[in-house]
Formats: structure tokens, sequence, C-alpha cells
């Protein structure tokens, strides 16, 4: 399994997350640091509105990282799924292997059937996103290790 077919199926999964059901506006893809792996949208992402894929990521990450340590203090244990309820719409977040998969909806959304449609999808996610990471994770050592030999320090 190569990377692109990796990135391709998670593309093809928040495809079908977001045309699950009216409502829904964006899902996302981040690591457990809140960057945005991929992202898929009914509408399309802007910095002349204030939206950026980028920010969204960053912010869901943030939080969902505070929830977990909440929950932890409490001891009420890891996060299942959190929901972000504001006046304008909800956000939904679910930790799904080495990543978070987070997902705005409109206000008026059945919460039931996006909870359903995160736990349907959770586990393949998971494992593809895990060997995603996995190979990224390789690629970036071995760039490290490169820059790092004793032949080429020298040419810095």
């Amino acid at each position: 399994m190569s990377y692109s077919e990796d990135e391709h199926k998670l593309k093809k999964i928040l495809t079908a997350i977001i045309n699950s059901t009216s409502g829904l506006k964006y899902a996302l893809l981040t690591d457990d640091t809140g960057i945005t792996i991929l992202s898929q949208s009914k509408f399309k992402f802007s910095d002349h509105n204030g939206i950026s894929v980028e920010k969204i990521g960053a912010i869901g990450g943030a939080v969902f990282v505070a929830g977990e340590e909440q929950g932890h203090i409490l001891g009420y244990g890891k996060i299942n799924l959190q929901i972000t309820e504001y006046y304008g719409g909800m956000i939904f977040s679910m930790k799904v292997g080495k990543g978070v998969l987070c997902i705005a909806t409109d206000k008026n959304v059945q919460i039931g059937f996006i909870r359903a449609t995160m736990k349907r999808w959770a586990p393949k996610i998971t494992i593809i996103l895990n060997r995603y990471l996995q190979v990224d994770q390789q690629q970036l050592s071995k760039e490290v290790k490169e820059l790092f030999r004793s032949d080429t320090i020298g040419m810095l």
C-alpha cells in the first residue's frame, strides 16, 4: 500500500462522511498536535471569510487534547466523542488512532446520526491513518538521518 493510496482512501471516506446527510460543512483529519492532514468540505476554505483548514485543525486539536486532560483529571478516562455546541453550529471530534476526526455542522443536525457515522468510519480511518502517518514518520526519519550523516555534515 503506497502513501498516495492511503491518502486517496482517507479522502474518499471524508467525502462519504460529508455527503452522508445535510448540515455537514467540514470534515477534517488532524494529527495529535492539531496539524491538518486532510480535509473535505461542502464549501471552499478561504481566508477571506476567516475560515482556513489550518485554523480549524489547530484549534480542534487543542480543544480535543484539553478535553482529554480534563477527563483524565476528573477520572473519567479517555474521550469517546467530544461535541461542542455553539449558537451557530456544532463540532464533533473523535480520536482515530494517531489522529482526530473533526466534523463541523449546522446547528440543526441529527446528533445521533453524526455520532453513528463517526463510530462507523472510525475503525477504518484508524487503520489507514496509522499506516499513513507511519509512512510519513519513516520518510521524515530517513531524511533526518541523511541530513546528519557524518559525510554530509561538512556541507552544512
